[in-house]
């Protein structure tokens, strides 16, 4: 799930004389769900100029490493001819990569590992060629292959061939190997299998999984095909691992061997927001999965780490102690019935080092944060009930429950303003030391510049009324809202926070930027609002329309338009804040809300 090894395939359309056009670059393109019950698109790229489009599905083959793409062509299609363009990104790197044609099929390989290309092809109009120069791309900006060559490498490749695209249609494989011989076993396979035969396979599979699920009464399209999104993200032979997003945010714009994967990795408070999901969903399963994989996260002090691969190591080397609560919560819900993190141990490294957090739950600042020491709050006293329930006796010099009160009393000392410029009082987004009332510089990341910390407001306090720490007719929870609205909100859309620079300066650019609107915080100001006794509907309709025909949840969207930017989408977190909103919105209870 955290290996890039393609970093392009796609369609280029010409007459042979006068045009040239690029599926993944040029038209007016477009996706929508077909089943809402499994993970199936139509992909549609539309050439005003020449009156014709071209139509796409893929698949899986659901028992093997093989991929499936299923085209054809509509409207003008006389003269079209249609080639395959693949850029290779073997091991995560373009470099020293080798891509040949051989008999039917073209190959690359790069320190044992293989793709193979198989499908509707021709034998004589294909070439190997290296990137930008030269290849079959560029000589197809000229409307024909004149030079090729059967094998480049190694360098950085690309492979292009003419598709046989009798009628009009055509279906390409790619398939996967440690050597030649197993990539060609696996494509074998699949062929014998036929298009047909695994598309019907690999929507069967879906349409299992999500036969297991129960949904909330009325449209249920966004909830069955969020629960399919987080279970698509997690690794096929890890698991419980569930990585934040299949995306690379702006990745577009990366170097081709920087070797970052973006948000390939294992969050533990993304597993926690996915775990709950599915919970809410009905699949337990997964939930016990991701548990058991949180305790191969755990470290040895009791810790969760910022994030991990898919092995359960150390990537990043933050500390946010949010991400140790969240285990400890989804630890005492399941209870006896998987193992995961150790539950003592976490409980002592909270006691240790909270309530201030080297990180709060955006990754960026030190301090205490209220969604955070709300999130300590939570877990402590979810692991007070655990322990009475399982008559456990620990010896702690301080109990528990004193901690607790004395982190309940001292919550707003730490975190509420009562001299900041945006009203009588009002919870910030951090305080650094704890001094609210003061004039203490924050540094925003990004390039968000250093602010007062009184001008800096984040709606992740209402993770407060979430976890339980405070109701939701707090008088001070209500006057916070009224800040974070006329400071962050846009509409029924909010912002991290002011001055937010993770986001599009302008689009097609990739942070520093411009901060933009998270759907993921619709959602849970919806949650709030069922708490608070209010329709959540409003929030749950908002999302809907954000995710539109293709079902997706992004990490931000543009104001206004609501159109995805160039950061991570679909984002799990997202999704699984839109389940646990829609069965509340029915419900009128909160699923994953601590006892």
């Amino acid at each position: 799930m955290d290996a890039d090894n393609l970093r392009q395939f796609g369609f280029v359309v010409t007459d042979g004389s006068s045009f040239f056009f690029d599926a993944a670059t040029q038209g007016v393109a477009s996706a929508r769900v077909t089943d809402d019950r499994a993970l199936t698109y139509v992909l549609q790229v539309d050439d005003p100029a020449h009156g014709f489009s071209l139509v796409t599905e893929v698949a899986t083959d659901p028992d093997r490493p093989v991929v499936v793409v299923r085209a054809h062509l509509t409207g003008h299609t006389s003269n079209l001819q249609v080639y395959g363009y693949l850029v290779p990104h073997l091991g995560g790197s373009g470099a020293g990569q080798t891509a040949f044609f051989d008999g039917s099929r073209g190959y690359v390989n790069k320190r044992g590992l293989w793709l193979a290309v198989g499908g509707d092809t021709t034998k004589d109009q294909r070439t190997a060629g290296y990137l930008g120069h030269g290849d079959g791309y560029d000589q197809l900006h000229h409307d024909a292959l004149t030079s090729r060559f059967r094998q480049a490498g190694p360098g950085r490749v690309t492979l292009t061939w003419k598709l046989n695209s009798g009628g009009g249609s055509w279906v390409t494989e790619l398939a996967f190997g440690a050597t030649r011989a197993a990539a060609d076993g696996e494509l074998d396979a699949t062929e014998k299998v036929g298009a047909q035969g695994l598309f019907d396979a690999y929507r069967s599979g879906w349409r299992k999984y999500t036969s297991q699920l129960s949904a909330p009464a009325g449209d249920a399209s966004l909830f069955f095909y969020s629960a399919e999104v987080i279970k698509m993200a997690e690794d096929k032979l890890h698991p419980g691992a569930i990585v934040a997003s299949l995306a690379r945010p702006w990745g577009d714009g990366a170097s081709d061997d920087d070797g970052d994967v973006g948000y390939r990795k294992v969050w533990p408070r993304d597993l926690y927001h996915a775990a709950s999901g599915l919970l809410a969903a009905g699949d337990t399963a997964t939930a016990y999965d991701v548990l058991r994989f949180m305790g191969r996260q755990q470290r040895s002090d009791g810790s969760m780490p910022q994030n991990t691969d898919l092995n359960g190591t150390p990537v990043w080397t933050g500390q946010q102690l949010d991400e140790t609560a969240d285990a400890i919560l989804l630890a005492v819900r399941l209870a006896g019935k998987a193992s995961g993190p150790d539950i003592e141990k976490a409980t002592s490294y909270l006691l240790g080092r909270g309530p201030a957090t080297p990180q709060e739950r955006w990754e960026e600042a030190g301090g205490y944060s209220p969604a955070t020491i709300a999130a300590e709050i939570a877990a402590l006293r979810a692991v007070e009930r655990w322990e009475i329930a399982t008559n456990q006796v620990v010896d702690r010099a301080v109990p528990i429950q004193d901690i607790v009160t004395q982190w309940d009393r001292s919550l707003e000392s730490w975190t509420f303003t009562r001299t900041g410029s945006f009203g009588p009082g009002y919870y910030l987004r951090i305080s650094p030391d704890g001094k609210p009332d003061t004039a203490e510089p924050i540094d925003i990341a990004n390039g968000g510049g250093v602010w007062d910390q009184r001008q800096i407001v984040d709606p992740s306090f209402l993770e407060l009324v979430r976890l339980g720490v405070r109701q939701p007719n707090d008088p001070r929870i209500v006057a916070t809202l009224t800040v974070v609205d006329q400071q962050s909100a846009a509409g029924t859309m909010w912002y991290r926070y002011p001055r937010d620079g993770y986001g599009e300066k302008n689009t097609g650019s990739s942070p520093p930027g411009q901060g933009h609107v998270w759907p993921l915080l619709t959602a849970e100001r919806g949650v709030y609002t069922v708490l608070a006794g209010g329709h959540g509907m409003p929030y749950e309709l908002q999302l809907q329309s954000l995710a539109g025909a293709d079902q997706l949840l992004g990490e931000q969207v543009w104001e206004g338009s609501g159109l995805p930017t160039g950061s991570a989408r679909p984002l799990v977190w997202a999704h699984a804040e839109y389940i646990i909103l829609a069965k509340a919105v029915a419900t009128g209870t909160v699923d994953d809300r601590p006892a």
